[in-house]
């Protein structure tokens, strides 16, 4: 894994998806040459502070270009959604620990809310490599769907597109013919990660999700993203940083 650097990177495309969410292309050839699926970068927002983390979205290795999705919920997003193309910002990246695809054949992908951005990481690297992969993404409703492609599984809550209710509706239509060789990946709020690791459970398949914790310094130094994680010890569980063990994590060892 590439070593986490700071660069000063610019931005060079800018492209809503909707109402509140857009889609940001920086040039940085080093983090777009090194960045493997579930890593993500760290950016400066304008007058806050403290950077913000976004799972990496895409890579154009070719033209050094990286992509994240940023959907405005506070200040912080508020102000890297309007960030003008042209503009020079700090990021510290890539970060963390990705998805480890090595052994299985067939991939699953799952991603809600702005889980679908480090999902299209996955897709777009796994069908590169000749993988067989299903993706199944679900939203609330019609206007929030974002890259959403016609071959995946697509499920809304209220059924105004796609099969109605959650990714499970969705994860249900989908047949399971080697269980040893299937992997679950997926990305998205807490309760439908932690649905879909009892899903993959049930299944007899290995899931690994992305814990999107809140982040501060993104290099394991402040603790302030710590993720509950099984442990033998007497409490059960120890607290480990997601930012520098994860984001990555086997779902069978989260603690919900």
């Amino acid at each position: 894994m590439a070593t986490r650097k700071e660069y000063r990177i610019k931005l060079v495309s800018k492209e809503f998806l909707n109402s509140d969410t857009c889609y940001l292309g920086f040039n940085c050839p080093e983090i777009a040459s090194s960045a493997i699926p579930g890593q993500f970068v760290n950016i400066s927002a304008g007058t806050v502070f403290l950077k913000r983390p976004f799972g990496i979205a895409s890579v154009d290795i070719e033209n050094g270009i990286f992509y994240i999705g940023v959907k405005v919920v506070g200040k912080g997003t508020s102000e890297i959604s309007g960030f003008e193309t042209g503009m020079d910002v700090d990021c510290l990246g890539p970060l963390g620990n990705g998805f480890d695809f090595e052994g299985f054949e067939n991939i699953i992908l799952t991603g809600g809310g702005t889980g679908v951005f480090p999902i299209n990481f996955a897709y777009e690297t796994l069908t590169a490599q000749g993988k067989k992969v299903t993706v199944c993404e679900g939203f609330r409703n019609a206007s929030q769907v974002i890259l959403n492609k016609p071959a995946y599984i697509l499920t809304t809550d209220c059924g105004d597109t796609g099969i109605k209710g959650t990714v499970i509706a969705g994860l249900d239509t989908i047949s399971i013919n080697d269980p040893e060789k299937t992997l679950v990946c997926c990305v998205g709020p807490i309760p439908m990660m932690k649905a879909v690791g009892t899903w993959a459970s049930e299944k007899g398949l290995k899931c690994l999700v992305s814990m999107e914790q809140r982040m501060a310094c993104g290099a394991g130094i402040c603790l302030c993203c710590t993720v509950k994680v099984k442990d033998d010890g007497p409490d059960g569980y120890k607290n480990v940083r997601c930012c520098k063990e994860g984001p990555v994590f086997d779902s069978r060892e989260v603690v919900w």
